[in-house]
């Protein structure tokens, strides 16, 4: 079964309200009564709508109204799933679900400081952030911000309920753990997986640097890329020597195929926006490091940037 409503899908737009704006005007959305809506279509934004940008309250403002008011879908980012445990106490452990050490800070401080003077603000979006899902299924596509996998969605369905509990303590106490991401538990996996996506760890001293300068001893995995012959194809970042070797570990080599598209964000792509695998279509260009933010009009089968 279909609907007869059409769907444009965004990637992370972090903060950039006006790009945001540009692109609902290019997708023909007209504000009224201050939301953004078109009658005959509808959005699924993909998550991570804070932190680095100059305009993060504009930005939640735009997406929450149009979802509130039925005009469009969201599923909770990295970052949204970070800032909630950037501020819930730990009451298991002390602290907080998520440091707060200078990475952290710096991480959020921009949101920090566009809602320095509207705490009550904050709180009110940081409740909507816990009540978030964490995937969509519609008939015609999936949705989700880093990583589909199916049994980790099965795994959600049963224990995540965003429209009832959404994250309370008992389920980022569950789902939070120290440690490389491989050596956790499974429902920590789930959780850091779907929102950030599976990692390969390097062998031996190799490392890559990552978007924030930070050295780290694994890499995302390309789990959407069409071909993993090589670590090159299969990797972001992956270190340059090690670019031509051979991906022997089926653990990582399966290509993705599914009955219906996901949509995804998270990934930081550059150049121009591609489809390389129909089943699994990536979003995110890289709006916060002078990128595009890009749609995907599902009925079109076109991206739309701006």
């Amino acid at each position: 079964m279909t609907s007869n409503l059409n769907y444009d899908i965004i990637g992370d737009i972090h903060g950039y309200a006006e790009s945001l704006e540009q692109l609902l005007s290019k997708l023909n959305y007209t504000r009224i009564n201050g939301v953004y809506q078109n009658p005959h279509r509808k959005v699924v934004f993909l998550g991570d709508f804070i932190d680095r940008g100059p305009k993060i309250r504009e930005t939640l403002h735009i997406v929450k109204d149009m979802v509130d008011a039925g005009h469009a879908f969201a599923v909770m980012g990295n970052h949204e799933y970070n800032a909630v445990c950037f501020h819930t106490k730990n009451k298991h452990q002390g602290g907080y679900y998520r440091d707060h050490s200078l990475k952290e800070i710096e991480q959020h401080l921009e949101t920090l400081k566009q809602f320095k003077h509207f705490q009550t603000e904050w709180n009110d979006f940081l409740k909507w952030f816990r009540h978030l899902p964490m995937f969509l299924e519609l008939p015609e596509f999936n949705a989700v911000h880093a990583y589909w996998n199916p049994n980790h969605i099965s795994w959600l369905k049963a224990n995540y309920h965003p429209e009832k509990e959404g994250l309370t303590d008992e389920f980022l106490a569950l789902c939070n753990e120290d440690g490389e991401i491989y050596n956790k538990k499974y429902e920590c996996i789930v959780v850091d997986e779907t929102l950030k996506g599976p990692e390969m760890p390097l062998p031996n001293d190799l490392f890559m640097i990552d978007k924030e300068g930070v050295k780290r001893k694994e890499c995302r995995l390309k789990w959407w890329a069409p071909s993993k012959k090589t670590w090159g194809e299969s990797l972001m970042e992956c270190p340059e020597s090690e670019k031509n070797q051979l991906m022997t570990d089926q653990k990582y080599t399966g290509i993705f195929t599914a009955d219906k598209p996901v949509f995804f964000g998270h990934y930081w792509l550059k150049g121009t926006p591609e489809e390389e695998n129909k089943w699994a279509i990536c979003l995110d260009y890289s709006i916060a490091k002078h990128g595009k933010l890009v749609a995907y009009q599902f009925d079109e089968k076109k991206f739309i940037w701006v």
